[in-house]
């Protein structure tokens, strides 16, 4: 039993980025109780992001939004996918690669996502921009998909191209039908943001690696 729990400290030890990331998460859910609910209005505007905040100088919420889920079901299913894919990804590329893609892909997601969708279409008059403008929604799948897309950079040879279905599975999201008023325009918010994250995970671990080759 004793070389068993050896192994496992040893192994958890390997991933203080990812358990860092568990226990947060953990902890906020205890302090708002979304680990038995959905998310309060309340916690939800004081920790939730829409695009709208960036012109209200509320960039902090690009950081709060990423430590809270929606609540209930939605908390347990980020802990097992957060798990995964930063696990995977600070196995394979080391913990401040796994770190520094999580909080660079993040946060770059939501303003990609605010300033090249959700602002021209605000500016042409089109009504989902309006409703994207102000879909405050929380949750950490934008930095999680940007270490999977990390992850499955560094898989070896022509395993890392797998990479391209999935991608594409996340566009093919975009236009399944979803629900509707508020609901559907926080689903395409969130399956834009993922659209987006993949790639930029996978994009920085190929730009990263030909870097440090061109330097070595």
């Amino acid at each position: 039993m004793r070389p068993a729990l050896s192994d496992a400290r040893q192994f958890l030890n390997r991933l203080p980025f990812t358990m860092l990331m568990l226990a947060t998460l953990a902890f906020e859910a205890l302090a708002t109780n979304t680990h038995v609910e959905d998310l309060s209005a309340h916690w939800l505007h004081r920790l939730g992001f829409a695009p709208r905040d960036l012109l209200q100088w509320r960039w902090g919420r690009l950081i709060t939004s990423a430590l809270v889920t929606s609540g209930g079901a939605s908390f347990w299913v980020t802990l097992g996918a957060l798990a995964l894919a930063v696990g995977a990804a600070e196995r394979l590329a080391g913990t401040c690669r796994a770190a520094a893609t999580f909080w660079v892909v993040h946060v770059p997601t939501l303003l990609l996502e605010s300033w090249l969708v959700t602002v021209p279409l605000r500016i042409y008059d089109v009504s989902l921009g309006t409703e994207l403008s102000v879909a405050r929604d929380v949750g950490a799948s934008a930095g999680y998909l940007g270490c999977l897309g990390v992850a499955f950079a560094r898989l070896p040879g022509r395993w890392r191209w797998v990479a391209g279905p999935v991608w594409l599975g996340l566009l093919a999201v975009l236009f399944l039908p979803g629900g509707v008023g508020h609901a559907r325009t926080l689903a395409m918010s969130a399956n834009l943001a993922h659209a987006i994250a993949f790639p930029l995970g996978w994009v920085s671990s190929a730009v990263s690696r030909r870097w440090r080759k061109a330097t070595s």
